[in-house]
């Protein structure tokens, strides 16, 4: 997972184990047998190693990383450490597309998750490289997701205000529009201006539509925002039920750079109070990355608490399409799985995981792990439905030459182990595997863990 070495950007996981001959039959693909049950489900069946490509020495260039030099392979990280699944990272661009011969070792695993995008750890657009990604998933029934690692950014800074902005140059008019699965009832619309820090993205005029069936549109306001940072129009109409709310910007009041348009804060209101807009979806004809229309979504305030900002390397819209195109591959389900960590568990982050169906579990410093237990049942609150694996670490890359305490390795594994069996999580990631060979007790202990536990009965999986 990590690969930096601070909160909010990327870093690196990885894991190994124990097992010969009979461990490795194990990995490689049953037989299919007509009308035959499904085998019951084992604790080992449920874990995966987290791999890099065996180049990556972190050592050499990163501080905090485990020392000496690693020669372990991903495949061969998952018969050391003794299990049969594995969640490949593609990072810093090893390998390069196309992957077939890279993935050969890899067919011998059980399962597979593979990245779905390259690990760069800031806003990008998914695009050609990813049909070299489906190709290989359709191609491989034994990959069974795929996967974006430190998927969100954030939480952002005090100065990281949420805004929708559309591209540089955009084509006028830019439609923004919000649906809901049942009637809203509204009387008034408010739209705060943009506050960006370097100025510009200031929307100009507009026109506010409402419709039931997302075809036939009626106009019930138009406007003007003024050339204010942050400044506020509200506007009433005749009070109606609809299910789809369509904003049109007409024009900007840049002028010069980016001649485009944006928002900091859209809401709606019925008898003067607020609407919450947390159920609805949202889409933009254009964004900028890194300021899509999602944001516009996040609840200002929680509980009364202000609520914190996120971010995503990939837009929901971009994700929505990959969601798709999982669906249509080899005729079965893949998962889409992204890495959350402790430190990022927020109202904020529910909209823009609306498209996920696994979530990595991780936390980053080991300190925090004390509280591993309350921030699990945070995370199952905030995203019900959502399939989780727990993500370990078998070294704590938050500090310079920190080891992971062995008595903490085992209190994140039974925490697991419990969660397992009670049909809690679906399983279980250790990072990683560019770390297992450099003689770390927590790598030894993980090893023996997996051993003594690995052949306990869990609940079969969906």
């Amino acid at each position: 997972m990590k690969t930096n070495l601070t909160p909010g950007t990327a870093s690196a996981r990885l894991r190994g184990g124990v097992f010969a001959a009979a461990v490795f039959g194990a990995l490689l693909p049953a037989a299919p047998v007509a009308a035959a049950p499904p085998a019951p489900a084992t604790v080992r069946d449920r874990l995966w190693v987290w791999a890099l490509d065996a180049c990556f020495d972190w050592a050499a260039h990163e501080e905090g990383a485990a020392p000496g030099k690693n020669r372990m392979t991903p495949a061969e990280g998952a018969l050391y450490l003794g299990v049969p699944n594995v969640m490949f990272i593609q990072y810093q661009g090893i390998p390069a597309a196309p992957f077939e011969q890279y993935y050969t070792p890899l067919k011998a695993m059980k399962q597979v998750y593979w990245t779905l995008s390259n690990n760069s750890n800031q806003a990008h657009e998914l695009g050609a490289e990813q049909e070299h990604v489906y190709r290989l998933a359709a191609a491989n029934p034994n990959i069974t997701g795929l996967l974006l690692d430190d998927f969100l950014i954030g939480p952002l800074g005090a100065g990281d205000d949420p805004h929708w902005l559309a591209a540089n140059n955009v084509a006028f008019p830019v439609d923004l529009v919000l649906t809901w699965p049942q009637d809203v009832v509204a009387d008034a619309v408010q739209l705060t201006q943009t506050a960006w820090t370097g100025g510009g993205y200031l929307t100009g005029q507009f026109a506010v539509e409402v419709s039931q069936d997302g075809s036939r549109w009626q106009e019930v306001a138009t406007g003007a925002m003024p050339a204010e940072a942050g400044a506020s129009v509200k506007l009433g109409f005749p009070e109606q039920p609809f299910r789809s709310l369509r904003l049109s910007v007409l024009s900007t009041l840049d002028t010069e750079v980016a001649m485009s348009c944006g928002l900091q804060e859209i809401a709606l209101f019925s008898k003067g109070q607020p609407i919450p807009l947390a159920g609805a979806q949202i889409r933009a004809s254009s964004e900028y990355p890194g300021h899509e229309a999602v944001r516009l979504l996040v609840p200002k305030v929680t509980a009364g608490v202000p609520a914190k900002l996120f971010a995503s390397q990939v837009s929901p819209q971009d994700l929505a399409v990959a969601k798709q195109r999982l669906q249509a591959l080899g005729g079965r389900r893949l998962d889409l799985a992204v890495v959350v960590y402790s430190h990022q568990l927020d109202e904020g982050i529910v909209p823009i995981l609306k498209d996920v169906d696994t979530v990595l579990f991780w936390t980053w410093r080991s300190a925090d792990l004390a509280s591993l237990e309350p921030n699990f049942r945070r995370l199952k609150g905030l995203l019900p439905g959502k399939r989780v694996i727990l993500g370990c670490y078998l070294w704590d890359f938050s500090l310079p030459t920190s080891t992971i305490p062995l008595t903490v390795m085992e209190q994140q594994c039974e925490l697991g182990r419990r969660w397992l069996q009670a049909g809690e999580i679906e399983g279980i990631v250790f990072l990683g595997s560019n770390i297992m060979d450099k003689g770390l007790e927590a790598v030894e202990w993980t090893r023996q863990w997996i051993a003594k536990h690995g052949e306990e009965r869990v609940p079969a999986g969906p």
